[in-house]
């Protein structure tokens, strides 16, 4: 289960639940209580501020609200009793002010939610979410720069840092087959999708033509043309190579057609299709390691885009 959805799904009963169990903390979840539903504490502020900091610089995190935690006999913090927070509305409105002071970049995407128990009184839940676009610094008082690890937080070294000022938006490059027409008629467009949030320059495509297609002459749009230059090196266990320089680019959540596969001219005679064909293709852009795999394409039905998420 995704943090989105366990952040989405979960309710005032579900913590009582946690608390029965004695469930424990662990790199994606943490138990705070709070002194005031204002926030006014400097501790309240530190708490969130090391959260928000911690979890967005690691793997992201659930953060519930008003739950004691004590450590067990393994010296891990476990969800022991209640502390519910009176004036939850109030609470969730300070957590909404301060989250964008908290941190240093914004993160995007935390949020938080209220989980009653009575009339403006129960838990809340906060999510937030690992980043791309780190380190982020906790603020509020704090100026220092946190990270999860196990049930805990801590801060983090000067070469933690260091190697998170170095990271980038990357791209997450796959294979895109997307079958069209039936028999004879057959057709597989060959593309790259970027399923990464950064831009993929100057991308690579090397695949097979699984018999019995061809690299048609037509080209992806009928008239010849193909959405990266044709490349030629010997040696290559694939036949079909594609290539660009950085002027091609392929942006976060899209698909660049390359090539597309049919069954000649004229097709066989008397043709009878496999269900399933296996393209085996490499995949790489600049500064990107690049991604060898195989992609089982289905043909029992037309019109479909396939992917090889």
């Amino acid at each position: 289960m995704t943090l989105e959805i366990k952040f989405s799904t979960i309710s005032s009963s579900d913590v009582y639940d946690l608390i029965a169990r004695h469930q424990e903390e662990h790199l994606q979840l943490e138990f705070k209580t709070i002194n005031s539903p204002d926030m006014a504490s400097s501790d309240d502020k530190r708490n969130l501020a090391r959260a928000l900091s911690g979890f967005a610089n690691s793997s992201g995190g659930i953060l519930i609200w008003g739950v004691i935690a004590v450590k067990d006999s393994d010296g891990i913090d476990t969800a022991s009793s209640t502390a519910e927070i009176q004036s939850l509305s109030r609470f969730i409105t300070r957590l909404n002010e301060l989250t964008g002071n908290a941190a240093l970049p914004i993160i995007d995407g935390v949020m938080h939610r209220p989980l009653p128990t009575s009339d403006d009184r129960g838990f809340a839940v906060s999510i937030v979410p690992a980043s791309e676009s780190g380190p982020h610094m906790a603020k509020l008082g704090e100026n220092r720069y946190y990270k999860r690890s196990g049930d805990s937080f801590y801060q983090m070294e000067h070469f933690d840092i260091e190697d998170m000022f170095g990271r980038r938006k990357k791209p997450k490059l796959e294979l895109y087959a997307h079958v069209r027409g039936s028999g004879p008629q057959t057709e597989i467009t060959i593309g790259i999708t970027n399923n990464g949030r950064g831009t993929a320059r100057a991308p690579y495509l090397a695949f097979n033509a699984p018999a019995p297609f061809h690299l048609s002459i037509y080209g992806i749009d009928g008239n010849g043309h193909e959405g990266l230059p044709r490349l030629h090196a010997r040696g290559s266990e694939l036949p079909l190579l594609f290539g660009g320089n950085s002027n091609y680019v392929i942006h976060p959540e899209t698909t660049l057609q390359v090539a597309s596969l049919f069954l000649g001219i004229p097709p066989p005679g008397n043709l009878t299709l496999p269900e399933t064909v296996a393209i085996d293709y490499e995949i790489t852009a600049e500064d990107s390691r690049i991604v060898k795999a195989r992609l089982d394409v289905s043909l029992a039905h037309t019109e479909q885009k396939q992917s090889s998420a």
